[in-house]
Formats: structure tokens, C-alpha cells, sequence
């Protein structure tokens, strides 16, 4: 008898907040984090940003993903799996590397200061009456951090409970409710991967500056209105002519290690056909363009201009993941996963809730006349007045934690 694994790997909130300026250092590189598996990682977070958008834009959709909690969840999967099954997890995640590297990246993955603040949680629930494989258990917990917890599935009301009450708690209150009763008729396993950010910009927005403004599409339609966020700061940004985009880096708390990523299409170049691009330019590129634009016009201020909002993603990612070369693990006739457990086990689905937002606090005042990026003589201003694509960085490792698309507006 085939039983179900509920693969629900995501659940992640990120808050950012103006607060106070603080001081701006940035981390050395260590030399002893993994070259390849971070490049994996990101590679994979690109993919999975890309499909997840696609079937988004389609739709019309704003979105918000963590590519990084995915990451965790298939790798951790994998190591349960044979055959086909596992070639097919390790071909998306691009993981021929050793899983005891994993832990020096996840070191850099958690953040627990003043200004900003980044969390982690990996959570494992099992059916009491479910055999789990020791190797299995001892791996999960020893390499990728994730606990086991066993719960009595038979209890559908109570199960459900704990498990929202765990993800409450991860999520700060954020997302109260994952699961519910229904969600065990046949489930054996629950995997989550959890990740909790918030952070404040180094550099806050003024809030009086704040004002409804319009919101065109890519031909320059006016379709709606948001509040603008307005800021004058040292920016990073760059034109990347291999987007046709804009990118501009917006940098949270004191150490620098966080930042949102900005990448506004020329005039006239759709979100979809920008996103097309980005999937053949590495992020590395992306940053060796902020980098050097940076260090030859460090002391050109720049008038940026976001939108406030507001993000809630609840997706099923199997379609995504099928794009990706993963078809195995959600067929119970071909699912090889013996080492999870003595029972045969697949995966139903893999779940993702995610909530995004971008704020301060402070009053609406005036509106400021949208600029874009113009020659670099004076200020520089940039407006994100039509629909972009979002990433929030973990700069050591290059891992996106956060990622999403903007598109429909809305006052927030």
C-alpha cells in the first residue's frame, strides 16, 4: 500500500521597514564556504523563480517564492531517494556535491541582530505508527538541520493543530494556518522548510514623500495606483544590457549582508521577456555590473521610487517542479523513496505559503515627478512605475531567499 508524503517545504514571511540609518559594513567572503554549492543553489533558485513566474504572469498575478526553502526540502528529499527518482532531484537542484558543505552555508543563513533578522526552520512530522528510517532521520538532522517530530496522524484535529501552532510561532503569527484536518486522510509525512526575515533598510524611506501614484503596464498603460516609497541614497545600480533592464540594489541593516534586488525593464520590454534573459545571465554577472558601477560612481545619490505592498503566494509548485525534470516522486506507480521510510511513500504535492512586505511608516505628502534613470549628471532617479522583478539576497552566498514579480497594483 502506497502511502503520501505531504511535501509542504514552504512557509516563509519577510517584512521590511524603515527605521533609522545605521552604519553600513560588509562581511568577508569565507573561504571556506562551497563554490559549487552555492553556485547549485543559485542556479536552482533562478530555475525555480523562473517557472513559478511564468505560470504567474500568465495568470496576471503578483508573487512572492522563497527558492531557497525549496532548495532544502528537495535536498533533503533526496536523501531518501533511489534510482530515477533521486537522478531526477539532483539534475534540478544541480547537487553532485557533498551534503556536509551544506552546513557552512546554512551558518551564513542565519541572522539574528538589531536591524535585521533571518531564520531557518526545518520540521520533519510523522505518523507515530510510520516506520522512518534511521539513516534517513539521522542525516536530515545532522546535515541540514531538520528535526523529527512524531505526532498521531489518527488525530487529524489535534495533528493539524500542533503543526499551525509551530508554524505560527516560526512565522512570528504571519501565517497562522497551513494545514488542516483533511490534510491527513492518507498522509504519512509532513517536511516543512520554514524561513522568517525581516529587516530594516539601511537606508530608510522618507515617509513624508510617500503619495498615490500611477501604475503603468509595460507599453506604458496607466492600469492603477500604489504608494510610492521615496528615498535619496548612494544606491547601487546599473543599466545590464544583456536584461534590458535597470537594477537597483536596496541594502538592509548594518552588515550589509541582505539586500532587496530591483530589476525594472527598459520602455517597451515586457516583465516576461526580461525574465526570458535573466534565465541565461548568472546573478554573479548581475552583481559584478553593481559592483562596478558602484566603484566608479560610489558618490552619485540616486532618487528611488518603489512601491509600498503587499505580497500572499499560496501555490502548489508540482507543475513548476515537473518543468524542472521532476515527475518521479509524484507518481506512486515510480516514486523511489526507501530510505524515508519501510513503507512505500510519494509525494502528493509540494505546498508553498509565502507573504512579502514592503513598507514604512509615516504619512502621504507629496508626489515626486517619475524619472528614469537619466544620464549621470546631478541626481539620478529611478521609479519602478511599471511591473519588475524582486530578490532579496543573501549576499555571502548568493542565495536568493526571497523572490517574486510585481505586476498588478494596489493602494497598500
Amino acid at each position: 500500500m502506497w502511502r503520501l508524503i505531504s511535501l509542504v517545504t514552504l512557509l516563509c514571511v519577510c517584512s521590511s521597514f524603515g527605521q533609522q540609518p545605521v552604519e553600513t559594513t560588509t562581511p568577508p567572503y569565507s573561504l571556506e564556504l562551497h563554490e559549487g554549492l552555492s553556485q547549485s543553489i543559485g542556479n536552482f533558485s533562478v530555475e525555480i523563480l523562473y517557472h513559478t513566474a511564468v505560470s504567474s504572469l500568465m495568470a496576471n498575478k503578483n508573487l512572492v517564492i522563497s527558492p531557497l526553502t525549496m532548495w532544502i526540502a528537495l535536498a533533503v528529499t533526496n536523501e531518501g531517494a533511489d534510482g530515477r527518482t533521486s537522478k531526477q532531484i539532483k539534475d534540478a537542484i544541480r547537487s553532485p556535491i557533498k551534503k556536509d558543505e551544506f552546513g557552512k552555508i546554512a551558518r551564513w543563513l542565519k541572522v539574528n541582530g538589531s536591524t535585521v533578522e533571518l531564520q531557518n526552520i526545518n520540521t520533519i512530522f510523522v505518523d507515530v505508527k510510520n516506520l522512518m528510517e534511521r539513516d534517513f532521520r539521522d542525516v536530515a538532522l545532522r546535515y541540514y538541520e531538520t528535526q523529527v517530530n512524531a505526532l498521531d496522524f489518527q488525530d487529524k484535529v489535534g495533528t493539524a493543530n500542533t503543526i499551525n501552532k509551530r508554524v505560527s510561532d516560526i512565522t512570528r503569527g504571519r501565517i497562522p494556518k497551513l494545514v488542516d484536518s483533511a490534510d491527513f486522510e492518507q498522509a504519512q509525512m509532513l517536511l516543512i522548510s520554514a524561513l522568517y526575515f525581516k529587516g530594516q533598510w539601511t537606508s530608510p524611506f522618507n515617509a513624508t514623500q510617500t503619495a498615490p501614484r500611477p501604475f503603468f503596464d509595460s507599453n506604458g498603460k496607466t492600469i492603477g495606483t500604489v504608494n510610492m516609497m521615496y528615498n535619496r541614497y548612494t544606491y547601487p545600480f546599473a543599466n545590464i544590457r544583456e536584461l534590458e533592464a535597470r537594477v537597483i540594489e536596496l541594502p538592509y541593516g548594518k552588515e550589509n549582508r541582505l539586500s532587496m534586488l530591483i530589476m525594472l525593464p527598459n520602455p517597451n520590454v515586457s516583465l516576461e521577456n526580461m525574465f526570458l534573459k535573466f534565465a541565461t545571465v548568472p546573478l554573479d554577472k548581475v552583481f559584478q555590473e553593481l559592483r562596478i558601477s558602484q566603484s566608479e560612481y560610489s558618490d552619485d545619490e540616486v532618487d528611488c521610487f518603489i512601491p509600498r505592498f503587499k505580497i500572499e503566494s499560496d501555490l502548489v509548485l508540482n507543475s513548476a517542479l515537473n518543468n524542472m525534470g521532476i515527475y518521479d516522486m509524484f507518481n506512486p506507480a515510480k516514486a523511489r523513496l526507501p530510505k524515508v521510510s519501510r513503507v512505500p511513500v510519494y509525494v502528493s504535492k509540494v505546498i508553498h505559503k509565502a507573504e512579502i512586505e514592503v513598507n514604512e511608516e509615516g504619512t502621504t505628502a507629496s508626489a515626486v515627478t517619475a524619472i528614469e534613470f537619466a544620464n549621470r549628471i546631478g541626481i539620478i532617479r529611478f521609479e519602478a512605475n511599471r511591473p519588475f522583478l524582486y530578490m532579496i539576497i543573501e549576499k555571502v552566498t548568493n542565495s536568493i531567499v526571497f523572490g517574486g514579480v510585481y505586476r498588478q497594483p494596489s493602494l497598500y
